[in-house]
């Protein structure tokens, strides 16, 4: 298929987001608020329409040669918390395996990218996140992104350093690559140390396992809900396509984060960069 229509694409009997005053996007707004509140996970099953998760999934598997990999062991925090014992659980550190496929190995007719620059879907999350302003990103490297997991790949448990992220499922793996999470662990103004150790111990019954689907659209509000991904069993890559926004226009992500990135992907040098301020 071309997907020159966007009806070939998302489900738009479902989720009709071009009517903005329709009730139904009214009910789905509600819906996520409230979601969002309890559970800081809202999804919208079967938003990307079959043949399009298949199409875009193919895609993003091609690139996978040229793609940055991650194989690090990883910290839990974006920063560094203010902790004095070296066995303290906030120090622990976790398995972080993908490749990761670059906004700019993403061709312009993608059905991905026809997705993300859909101004009803940008309009819809910023009236969903009750923002004045929300702005898709410009960086060449980070806009729009993909994380391709094979066997053995994970993303061990952390919170995320932004306060939302923006996802789609595209394919599963026959097992594993499971997402997990423990809703609204830690606050602003309380780090719950023993409930993040409960949950690094594996006795902490407040950890959820999301039933997420292919073509599932995914608003996730990480910055104070701990979060993993089981590792993926089996030869299927789960792979998940994401959306950079930002409430500020012209986002680019920093210069040492875009060097980091090109050390990572086959055959760059990491010479050249050019980059903007670092964005949550």
């Amino acid at each position: 298929m071309s997907f020159e229509n966007l009806s070939d694409i998302v489900d738009l009997t479902r989720y009709p987001l071009h009517e903005a005053d329709s009730p139904v996007v009214a009910a789905l707004l509600r819906e996520g608020r409230e979601t969002l509140a309890a559970d800081a996970l809202f999804t919208m099953p079967g938003f990307v329409l079959p043949q399009a998760s298949a199409a875009m999934a193919a895609e993003l598997e091609a690139r996978v040669p040229m793609a940055p990999r991650y194989e690090v062991e990883r910290e839990i925090y974006a920063y560094e918390p203010e902790t004095g014992a070296a066995d303290h659980p906030c120090n622990a550190r976790h398995a972080c395996r993908y490749h990761q496929v670059l906004n700019h190995q993403i061709s312009n007719e993608s059905p991905l990218r026809r997705v993300f620059i859909w101004e009803p879907l940008r309009e819809f999350l910023r009236r969903l996140m009750g923002y004045e302003t929300f702005h898709r990103s410009e960086c060449p490297h980070l806009a729009l992104t993909a994380k391709v997991a094979g066997p053995g790949d994970t993303d061990g448990w952390h919170y995320d350093g932004n306060d939302v992220v923006f996802s789609v499922l595209l394919r599963q793996p026959g097992a594993g690559g499971l997402f997990e999470y423990a809703p609204n662990l830690r606050s602003e103004g309380d780090e719950n140390w023993d409930g993040l150790a409960a949950v690094l111990a594996g006795r902490n019954d407040t950890v959820r396992r999301a039933s997420l689907a292919v073509g599932d659209l995914n608003v996730f509000q990480g910055d104070c809900t701990l979060h993993r991904v089981t590792p993926v069993e089996g030869d299927t890559r789960r792979i998940v396509g994401l959306f950079c926004y930002d409430r500020e226009p012209g986002t680019n992500f920093g210069e040492a984060y875009i060097e980091e990135l090109r050390k990572r992907t086959p055959g760059q040098s990491g010479a050249g960069l050019n980059g903007g301020r670092v964005t949550a």
